[in-house]
């Protein structure tokens, strides 16, 4: 049975946000990010994944990789989708590096369907009456990527926007 599928960018028309840190020990993000996307959407386990991790030791300074993702069920029909990346350099002495993060979300809506008619049935439905809660969920994902944008900054200690 097709789904008829609904992709909204949260940031939209920016698509992600990034925060860029010089500073000390820029890998410790490993450890910080996976709680805070848990704690902040309220992610179970069975719907947070680890996509990538990735060192590379071979060179100083050492360069990681990670990217982490989270969903974020809000309806039989409606999750969001966080999507964390972090790159960056560190010196294996100093412990001193940078770090670019980037945040991403995604609101999807999926709405099952059987023909043709049905398909034109839910395109209506979703346009006259489920909209009005899309945009609802929409303002609370904005409300909550704020307070994890805030929250990696204050453990990075960057001050300010």
């Amino acid at each position: 049975m097709p789904d008829l599928e609904l992709k909204t960018d949260i940031f939209a028309p920016g698509h992600e946000k990034i925060i860029e840190y010089s500073g000390h020990h820029p890998s410790r993000l490993f450890k910080v990010i996976p709680p805070l996307i848990k704690n902040i959407f309220e992610i179970t386990t069975s719907h947070f994944f680890e996509d990538k991790i990735k060192w590379d030791k071979s060179a100083e300074p050492i360069e990681f990789f990670g990217q982490w993702r989270g969903e974020d069920g809000k309806d039989g029909r409606t999750s969001v989708w966080v999507i964390v990346k972090v790159q960056g350099t560190q010196s294996s002495k100093e412990k001193m590096g940078n770090a670019i993060i980037t945040i991403r979300g995604i609101l999807q809506t999926k709405f099952p369907y059987t023909n043709v008619i049905d398909k034109s049935l839910v395109k209506t439905y979703s346009y006259l009456f489920y909209d009005k809660q899309r945009r609802y969920y929409i303002k609370e994902a904005k409300e909550r990527f704020e307070v994890l944008e805030n929250e990696i900054k204050k453990e990075l200690e960057i001050m300010g926007g």
